[in-house]
């Protein structure tokens, strides 16, 4: 069978391939794979012989790599899925440990409390800088204050909920 009538079986055949390697593998892409290879074999397979039925050749070929490849998927899924199961058992999470998240509510429940207990105006510019990411300049603008009183009204803030904190310990 010469190079050109090898292709014309093949191209004739391809649509009906795809379909049937799509039902045996269950992924286009993978049938598509399938009858590549199943071409490539084809093609040396015609070039040392004459065949008698070509194209129940090529879906033999099919048939052959599409099974293959699922036991070559099943063995490694054998070997490799169970140890990666056992392996990610021994990694270390990036989680926070329950005692942790605890930990961390507890002092967001005391920083809340120390909060509402500034002064009113001290507590504004805090939060303002804070939790609205404002500037001081705008803080200042917003309270009607120089900016170094804004400044100063911040630090005021953050250094009583720092020592809030160092009691707790």
């Amino acid at each position: 069978m010469s190079r050109v009538d090898t292709l014309q079986v093949f191209v004739a055949a391809q649509p009906e391939l795809l379909r049937y390697a799509a039902r045996l593998t269950g992924d286009s892409a993978e049938a598509e794979d399938v009858v590549q290879e199943a071409w490539l074999r084809f093609r040396a397979a015609t070039s040392t012989r004459m065949l008698d039925e070509p194209k129940g050749y090529l879906f033999r070929i099919v048939h052959n790599l599409a099974l293959d490849r699922y036991r070559r998927r099943r063995r490694e899924n054998q070997i490799f899925g169970s140890e990666a199961t056992v392996a990610a058992a021994f990694v270390p999470s990036d989680e926070p440990s329950q005692h942790t998240n605890l930990e961390a509510k507890d002092e967001l429940a005391l920083l809340h409390r120390t909060v509402t207990q500034l002064p009113k105006r001290t507590r504004r510019a805090f939060e303002m800088h804070r939790f609205e990411d404002m500037k001081l300049v705008e803080i200042a603008a917003e309270l009607g204050i120089s900016k170094s009183l804004a400044q100063e009204l911040v630090m005021e803030g953050v250094e009583y909920c720092k020592k809030a904190l160092r009691r707790r310990d």
